[in-house]
């Protein structure tokens, strides 16, 4: 079987406060995007788990998590042979890992004859981690609570979307402890909402934005760099999606993209343009 599994942009992020339980509250506004990781799953006579990065899947990686929260689930026996092409970068902000851990889940759901529709899978998949239960209903949400609320709504707004990630990665342990409560911004979720529903482009601007940019930027320089790069180029929207340090523009302007594309000033940054699913 092959399937696809799909990255993701936090078009609004608000970290709320943190939680008694260590976690932080959150509001977000995610959106699922074209650019996707390419996933071949089969079943095998032992567990075989592979992919297009020179370093190997070990047990802590999101694919093995999700098998093995399958299998605890529901019982099953079988073993599988997967193969994941990565496109969708590591340390982005863009929930590769939770996106292939979607997708595999799904995958072995269909494979097996499994009687649980995406709600139940999503619900599931809480155990593997916070973006996995987005990533498997994969529709423009308002996400709460640690990425276990979902809310999926109606996206009436449409626009090209560039993504532009410095060689350096963020880590997401970091950025929230680097969190300045006293300093940091708070943006409107139900605003943002409202923009895309309403398709209101020109609105956005006034509304985007990501409680963690400000502590990844003190952590990765190149953030900022790449938000006043696209900023000048003269992108309607830029923000960072999640914890970084993936840096989105938006623009119903194509050629802007087209021209970033062609730049060899961030030769070798990573560069994709895209649209929302």
């Amino acid at each position: 079987m092959r399937t696809f599994a799909y990255a993701k942009i936090n078009v609004c992020l608000n970290v709320v406060g943190r939680r008694e339980d260590g976690y932080h509250e959150l509001e977000m506004v995610m959106l699922p995007l074209t650019l996707c990781d390419d996933v071949s799953i089969r079943f095998a006579k032992a567990d075989w788990f592979t992919w297009n990065l020179k370093y190997r899947i070990n047990g802590k990686n999101t694919i093995v998590k999700a098998v093995d929260c399958m299998r605890k689930a529901y019982g099953i026996k079988d073993h599988f042979r997967i193969h994941v092409h990565k496109r969708i970068p590591t340390q982005a902000g863009l929930a590769g890992g939770s996106a292939d851990a979607a997708a595999v889940m799904l995958a072995i759901r269909d494979l097996c004859h499994l009687d649980a529709d995406d709600q139940e899978i999503a619900q599931l998949s809480k155990q593997v981690g916070a973006d996995v239960p987005f990533c498997v209903m994969c529709r423009p949400s308002v996400v709460k609570g640690i990425g276990e609320v979902i809310e999926p709504f109606k996206m009436n707004c449409d626009f090209d979307v560039l993504l532009m990630k410095p060689y350096k990665g963020v880590s997401t342990k970091e950025c929230f402890a680097a969190i300045d409560f006293d300093t940091c911004i708070h943006p409107n979720v139900d605003e943002v909402k409202r923009c895309l529903m309403e398709d209101d482009f020109d609105s956005l601007p006034l509304c985007v934005a990501n409680t963690l940019e400000q502590p990844a930027s003190r952590l990765v320089k190149e953030i900022g760099y790449a938000r006043e790069y696209l900023q000048k180029k003269g992108f309607e929207v830029v923000c960072m999606s999640g914890s970084g340090s993936t840096v989105f523009a938006l623009t119903r302007r194509p050629e802007l993209i087209d021209q970033v594309m062609r730049d060899t000033n961030y030769n070798g940054w990573f560069r994709y343009k895209c649209r929302v699913l």
